[in-house]
Parts: C-alpha cells; sequence; structure tokens
C-alpha cells in the first residue's frame, strides 16, 4: 500500500504544479509505473489536450503493457483524436489502475471505471481523493453550480477598511503581500473587476515576477454605463487574454470595443444594477470556471449577498485609516460573514487570511 500511495501522491505532484495552465479543464497528473519504477509521468495540457494519460502512455509505449497507472482523476470516456483515454488505456496493456476521484462531468462519470472493469482491468478509486478535490475545486464546483468558482482579494487596514476616504491611498499591503498576490493570480482563470476600479487604479492584471509579466489574465469587467476608458491599460494586447465586459448599453463605444476584440455581453438593467446571478451564469457557458476578484467593497457586499463568494483572501497590515476610511464591505461587518480560515501566513508586518466561505 506504502507504494501504490507514493505514486499516487507523485501524480498529485504533477497536477498541483500545473494548477492554472488548464482552465476550464482540470489538472490531472498521471504515473505509470512497472517493476516498482517510474516509467513515464504526463500532466494536462494546457489546451487541454492531450491529456494526462495520453501523454503518459505515448511516453511509455510498448512498455505499459503489463504495467499499473496512477491517475489522479477519472480517465475521460468521451472520444478525442486519439480516442478517449479509457481506450487508449485499453489498447495500451495496463493491468491495474488506481484512480483518486471519478469525475463528476456526466459524460464520464464511472462510465470509464465500468469499462476498464468490465475488460478485466485491476481498478483501485479513492487513495488520495481529498487532493483531487483541494487542488480542482473549482472544477468540481463550477459543474455543479455552473458557475464560476470565486475568489475575493482585499487588502485591508488594522480597522479593516480598503482606502482613505479620498482614495488617495495606493498601497496597503506590504511588496511580499503584493508579489504573494501574483501568485493568486497565477492559479487563476480570470479577474473580475468592475469600471470603477480601472478608472481608478488604471490596473494591468498581469502575472509579474520581478516587473516581469510572465502572463496576462482575462479580464470580466462589469460596467453598466459603459465608462471604460477606451485607452485604458486593461485593453493592451487584446491578443493575449480575453476581455469579456458586461454592460446595458449598445452604442458606438461598444462597437469600438468589439474592434478591440473585447467580448461584450449585453444585460437589462435591474434596480439600477446588472444581475449577478446572470452575469456568472454567461460566464459558465463562456467557459470561465475560476475567478479573481479585485475591486471594492460595493462588488463584495453584492456577491456576498448573492452567495457567490467560495473563498476570501485577506491582507492586514497593521495601520489604522479610521471611521472616514472605505470598508472592506461595503454595509457590512466581515465578522458577520461565515467563514473557515482554511491557511494563515506572515509577510513581515502583514498578516495573510484565507478563508472558505460557508
Amino acid at each position: 500500500m506504502l507504494s501504490h500511495t507514493k505514486y499516487i501522491n507523485k501524480a498529485h505532484d504533477l497536477a498541483s504544479k500545473n494548477l492554472g495552465k488548464t482552465f476550464p479543464n482540470p489538472t490531472v497528473g498521471c504515473i505509470i509505473a512497472k517493476n516498482n519504477k517510474i516509467i513515464s509521468k504526463g500532466v494536462t495540457s494546457s489546451t487541454g489536450r492531450p491529456h494526462a494519460e495520453e501523454i503518459a502512455l505515448q511516453k511509455a509505449g510498448k512498455n505499459a503493457r503489463g504495467a499499473t497507472m496512477y491517475v489522479t482523476l477519472e480517465p475521460c470516456f468521451h472520444s478525442s483524436q486519439n480516442g478517449s483515454c479509457t481506450d487508449q488505456i485499453l489498447r495500451s496493456g495496463i493491468k491495474a489502475i488506481y484512480i483518486s476521484c471519478i469525475d463528476q462531468d456526466p459524460r464520464t462519470k464511472n462510465k470509464s471505471v465500468n469499462k476498464l472493469k468490465r475488460n478485466k482491468i485491476t481498478v483501485i478509486v479513492g487513495l488520495e481523493k481529498n487532493k483531487t478535490l483541494r487542488t480542482n475545486k473549482f472544477f468540481f464546483k463550477s459543474l455543479v453550480k455552473k458557475k464560476p468558482y470565486t475568489k475575493v482579494k482585499m487588502a485591508i487596514s488594522n480597522d479593516e477598511k480598503i482606502a482613505w476616504g479620498n482614495y488617495k491611498s495606493k498601497w496597503i499591503s506590504n511588496s511580499k503581500s503584493r508579489s504573494y498576490v501574483h501568485t493568486l493570480r497565477s492559479k487563476s482563470q480570470a479577474v473580475l473587476t468592475t469600471s470603477k476600479t480601472i478608472i481608478k487604479d488604471n490596473p494591468r492584471f498581469t502575472v509579474r515576477n520581478r516587473n516581469k509579466i510572465i502572463k496576462s489574465l482575462n479580464v470580466v469587467i462589469i460596467d453598466k454605463n459603459l465608462n471604460i476608458p477606451i485607452n485604458s491599460r486593461i485593453l493592451k494586447n487584446l491578443h493575449e487574454k480575453r476581455i469579456i465586459i458586461f454592460t446595458s448599453k449598445n452604442n458606438s463605444k461598444s462597437q469600438k470595443l468589439i474592434q478591440l476584440g473585447c467580448e461584450i455581453i449585453e444585460m437589462k438593467k435591474e434596480n439600477n444594477k446588472l444581475n449577478l446571478k446572470k452575469i456568472f451564469y454567461n460566464l459558465y457557458k463562456l467557459k470561465i470556471s475560476d475567478l479573481i476578484v479585485e475591486a471594492g467593497g460595493v462588488l463584495f457586499a453584492d456577491l456576498l449577498k448573492n452567495n457567490l463568494v467560495d473563498e476570501i483572501h485577506l491582507f492586514k497590515a497593521p495601520i489604522i485609516i479610521g471611521k472616514k476610511g472605505i470598508p472592506v464591505i461595503n454595509g457590512e461587518d466581515l465578522k458577520n460573514v461565515h467563514k473557515k480560515l482554511l491557511e494563515k501566513i506572515k509577510f513581515d508586518d502583514n498578516l495573510y487570511f484565507k478563508y472558505e466561505v460557508k
């Protein structure tokens, strides 16, 4: 049992290191072992295909016959250019397979396991299952709820304010905290923000390492009156990312944004707002399954009211802004949010808290 656990954990290591590179697909790791030695490895391609099992089987070649496969998610049942992963496993001569977790996609769920068993392959399911669920929680939750998995990121003062009343403060958190934000971004599919944030901060929403741009994130903008300036930095290099704008306007400016390469989704206002639940459902249909929210307390409060927040990431600095500061949640106390602490890290004088919202 120890060797099986060792190999499945190596498959999980492959999957976790690839998190953020396979959206909207889950990240999957695969190990093929024979005679107590690893003969090949695979991890989901950044384009989704080939899958981890396909890659590992191609590397193993004829040596796969009689070997054991360890994979973090049930192999796919639906067909691709080379057939489903399940069919490829059957052709390869693999004799046994350890699968951490059943795929909840109805195209595959339990179908692959049953087919492998019918064809006399030994199938063991459930070893280190929770690691798959944790790594790919965006995939499992978005699949069930038909909405993106959503993480809210906020830098706050010790008295839980996000800015001075005049918005003139630029940074609350320190440089180590801001560096960790890029780690969070790198594991996210898209940033959700508002036109107000873009007008105020003119952000780039890139993943950077020592000021070198590693990746440009997809950006979803809620902009009911289409106020986003055409010269915003976020509208540069649109060939590297998706910009999806939800608005109630259809005018010459929206046509200009479409020409630049933006995706414009027109919606009717309800009570002078765009319906967040409808926005999230639209995003899921657009294959956006994971969001990091970088905006103000008004959007944070609205997301909470609509039960659209899955995680909260707080960076707390040892400063006091005072009563005139802008609250972290508009009209709400953070203490009243039902949440569970998952992680706490100290970045010099800053504290980072990761919460799961109940």
